[in-house]
């Protein structure tokens, strides 16, 4: 399959799957109090972390492997990878009562917490799977387990908050999700044709070596798209995190392109083995692709960002159209850095989106100390843009000058 048709194809995927997301923001906005939902949306960056680790370090390291015909990786990673989460879902739930009191400032935050952590082995395993149909270029199959997932965390959750509207509820539902996903993802996974073999801790190293700095890469890429919510949830009230949680995951709308070009462009990068040449032609076609979509996108949004909000979420939800129009800004030049990091990680050199990203991720927790206590949301948005907007320019100026050696 060519890079523009993979790349159409999971453009609709992942805007199906982040519409999707939206979809389930909306229904339980709608179903739970204010309160609720600010209570949820300090439970579900647990579920979005072990998420974003996923399908941002595991999923695209397992995908190289499989492109470059390591596929005896994937029976290790499976086992080791998700015993790991499995070590992280007991610890988490553990450590909920203490995390809401002393952080949140909340008791009712912890159950929702503790519930939260049963999705972690869940999105390990399913990351695993989607990373080797992503390295056979089986995207029917990688789109399919994506938008499974988000479908079964929308009707699970939906379901269970008709019986009793609180958070813990909802939560329960989306990891039900997950559980459903992973079924389904074993049973796509036979397309790939790959062996389930005994785990090798060896084979195993090798994954994780590489994974690593992406890995890092992708905490601080949850820093810097839950930090601010988790930030205003120690020092404003879950009612105000609640408005805040609308404007910040609706403006990374505008990255679902960005995201189905870099899960392409990444084995097919890997694929052409240090070809100089060749990588260039690659990466001058995605960039003008990308951008053109991301720079139309963003315009658009920012003309119907008010109808966007009211119309979706409600009046109760009008004071987040000014964060979300402050947060499109910082969301196009993340989608460039989006782009650019799958180029790096496919030449084999994670490392550089790492650092960009970390040093990002820095600098949006010194912004949100600096700024939430006298700016509230605003001031959320305000550091977040900045701090995006710093990994978007990073990343294009260091492509460009690697480009040109």
């Amino acid at each position: 399959m060519s890079i523009l048709k993979s790349t159409l194809l999971l453009t609709l995927t992942n805007l199906a799957v982040r519409t999707g997301s939206y979809v389930f923001r909306i229904i339980m906005a709608r179903m739970l109090t204010l309160y609720e939902f600010g209570i949820l949306n300090l439970a579900l960056p647990l579920q979005f972390f072990i998420v974003i680790l996923s399908s941002a370090g595991i999923a695209p390291s397992i995908a190289k492997f499989v492109a470059e015909g390591k596929e005896k990786a994937v029976s290790s990673a499976l086992f080791y990878f998700t015993f790991i989460a499995l070590g992280f879902s007991v610890l988490t739930a553990l450590l909920s009562p203490a995390i809401a009191v002393n952080i949140f400032h909340d008791r009712n935050v912890a159950i929702p917490l503790a519930i939260a952590s049963l999705a972690l082995p869940f999105a390990a395993a399913i990351a695993v799977l989607t990373g080797a149909m992503q390295g056979k270029r089986n995207m029917v199959s990688f789109a399919s387990s994506l938008l499974i997932l988000q479908g079964g965390r929308i009707v699970f959750a939906s379901i269970l908050v008709l019986f009793c509207a609180t958070a813990g509820y909802a939560v329960a539902g989306s990891v039900m999700g997950f559980a459903f996903a992973l079924i389904t993802a074993f049973w796509l996974f036979r397309g790939t044709e790959i062996k389930i073999t005994k785990p090798d801790f060896s084979s195993f190293k090798e994954v994780f070596s590489f994974s690593l700095p992406v890995s890092i890469t992708s905490i601080a890429a949850f820093a810097l798209a839950y930090i601010d919510i988790l930030m205003l949830g120690a020092f404003l009230s879950p009612k105000e995190v609640g408005i805040y949680s609308v404007a910040s995951p609706t403006s990374r709308l505008a990255l679902a392109f960005s995201s189905a070009i870099y899960a392409t462009i990444l084995p097919r990068i890997s694929g052409l083995r240090g070809d100089k040449t060749k990588i260039r032609k690659v990466v001058a076609y995605s960039t003008r692709i990308s951008f053109a979509v991301l720079f139309i996108t963003t315009v658009i949004f920012i003309i119907i960002s008010k109808p966007i909000i009211l119309l979706l979420f409600g009046s109760r939800y009008s004071q987040a159209v000014e964060p979300f129009r402050i947060l499109l800004f910082g969301t196009f030049f993340f989608g460039m850095y989006t782009l650019n990091s799958g180029i790096f990680q496919g030449m084999g050199m994670p490392k550089i989106p790492m650092k960009i990203l970390v040093v990002s991720a820095v600098l949006d927790l010194i912004l949100n100390l600096a700024l939430i206590p006298d700016y509230g949301i605003i001031g959320a948005a305000i550091a977040s843009s900045t701090s995006m907007i710093l990994a978007g320019l990073s990343s294009v100026l260091l492509l460009h000058r690697y480009m040109k050696e």
